[in-house]
């Protein structure tokens, strides 16, 4: 599991975190209104940037914004496609697609809390490089796959790459992690309605 400090300075515009990512080393986190970058404290230098060309349409999301044409990403000079969902009544509306360099990644909510960060479109059961979750300050969590055992079969999850890593971990906090359900809205309904 990772470890986030918060190194909030009330004299600055932004907020930084580390992040521990558990196979890489720490990631720092600097968040702004407008944008937010993280890079590696250690090995070879690697940037990840998600900014907002336009204007603030919504305060639950960290960068406030989901509208694709109003999103700039970029991991050290080339482009990252950002197709974020609108967020809305379905859990699968959270999904935010990634493409860079050939690859695409998604961060699909798994819960309330917590997203999981795929290799490709889609989960297949075998592909989840593992489960982040934003946490208070604007840091990230990172719990990343094991190997588990379906049908006297070992499944062996795949190992995001450095890269892969640094702009989920980037993604989690400009976007946020989890999302509703529409199990979780009548559940709660039917909750609040019944004695």
């Amino acid at each position: 599991m990772a470890q986030m400090q918060d190194c909030d300075d009330d004299s600055a515009d932004f907020t930084a975190a580390v992040v521990e990512t558990g196979i890489y080393g720490e990631a720092d986190l600097t968040h702004r209104d407008e944008s937010i970058f993280g890079s590696y404290r250690e090995g070879v230098p690697m940037t990840v940037t998600i900014s907002r060309t336009g204007p603030r349409t919504s305060d639950k999301v960290p960068i406030g914004t989901r509208t694709a044409a109003n999103l700039r990403a970029g991991i050290d000079g080339r482009e990252i496609v950002l197709d974020p969902g609108r967020a809305r009544l379905f859990k699968r509306s959270y999904r935010v697609g990634i493409q860079y360099g050939g690859r695409t990644l998604t961060l699909r909510a798994k819960n309330l809390e917590d997203s999981a960060l795929l290799d490709g479109p889609s989960d297949r059961g075998d592909n989840e490089f593992g489960v982040l979750t934003r946490v208070f300050g604007g840091g990230v969590e990172v719990l990343w796959s094991l190997p588990f055992t379906m049908m006297n079969r070992t499944i062996e999850p795949p190992t995001p790459t450095r890269e892969d890593a640094l702009i989920g971990i980037v993604v989690a906090a400009a976007f946020g992690t989890g999302g509703l359900s529409l199990t979780t809205i009548v559940m709660g309904a039917v909750e609040s309605i019944l004695p």
